[in-house]
Order: structure tokens, then sequence, then C-alpha cells
């Protein structure tokens, strides 16, 4: 279990890291060629991230139920 949450806990902070760059380097980058396709790429990217802070989430309360 203490694996799993290590996992998920660097999968998260890394999609993390790329939508907080990513957003960013899309807001202030003056030659965004595509910026429709770009932002539904940032979208998706968010959205991979909210999904795996759930999963990161209910995998380290299933780890503290097992402790307790």
């Amino acid at each position: 279990m203490k694996t799993t949450m290590i996992i998920t806990a660097v999968v998260t902070g890394l999609l993390l890291f790329s939508t907080v760059v990513c957003g960013l380097w899309i807001r202030y980058s003056p030659d965004v060629e595509d910026l429709a396709s770009s932002v539904n790429f940032h979208v998706l990217i968010g959205l991979l991230t909210a999904a795996a802070s759930v999963v990161s989430v209910v995998v380290g309360l299933i780890a503290v139920n097992k402790l307790g």
C-alpha cells in the first residue's frame, strides 16, 4: 500500500507541475499558433490531474483506515 501511495503521489505531483507550467506557458507565450487546440490539451491535462488527485486521496484514506 505504501508503494501505491508513493506512485500516486508522484504521478499527481508531476501532473500538477505540468498543468501549472503548461498553463503559464500558454498564458504568457505570444506565439501560440493554435490556441483552441492548446487550450483543449491543457483542459485534458487538468482533468487528468483532478482524477489523479482523487485517486491519491482515496488511496491515502484506505491506507489510514488500514493503519487505525
